[in-house]
């Protein structure tokens, strides 16, 4: 996203230990501690993001896209949000090994998800990356102009969707 230049940035602003077990081209291991994945959000916003919210969803987006794979995405787009929001938790369970996705309503138009027991909850950087990647999932099923919102009630992080 931010060519050469950028990665070099980010790779940089790893902590050593990170850097050794994800930068360049050492082949990644199946599943990355949750605090790599913080850390390189937090080394994205602080370089090449400039920490500008619209360059770091663009990355959270991408990182979904990339990640997702095209028979993934495929899958979803038949869906619709109420269909996808059913089969949260055991998505979850696919890409994280610590905390619970779960769907706490679904109406209409809207969805609402809680996730819990994640040190995503209490860092104000990562609550955004995830809500971010919640809309733009849900933005692949037939919902349109998909909108998110969220909120911390004690440790969990309530994100509410909304479409037209």
């Amino acid at each position: 996203m931010w060519s050469k230049a950028g990665s070099d940035e980010v790779a940089r602003a790893l902590p050593q230990e990170v850097r050794e077990r994800t930068a360049g081209f050492v082949p990644l291991p199946e599943w990355l501690p949750q605090g790599d994945l913080i850390a390189w959000h937090i080394a994205v916003w602080e370089g090449p993001a400039r920490q500008n919210w619209e360059s770091m969803a663009q990355f959270a987006r991408l990182t979904i896209d990339q990640g997702f794979g095209r028979v993934r995405q495929l899958m979803i787009s038949a869906l619709t949000p109420a269909m996808l929001a059913q089969r949260v938790g055991p998505l979850w369970q696919e890409e994280y090994t610590t905390g619970t996705l779960e769907t706490l309503r679904i109406d209409a138009r809207t969805v609402q998800l809680k996730l819990s027991d994640h040190a995503y909850v209490d860092i104000p950087l990562m609550r955004n990356v995830i809500s971010e990647a919640y809309r733009h999932i849900l933005s692949m099923t037939r919902a349109r102009n998909v909108r998110v919102s969220h909120e911390v009630r004690g440790r969990a992080l309530l994100v509410s969707l909304r479409w037209d």
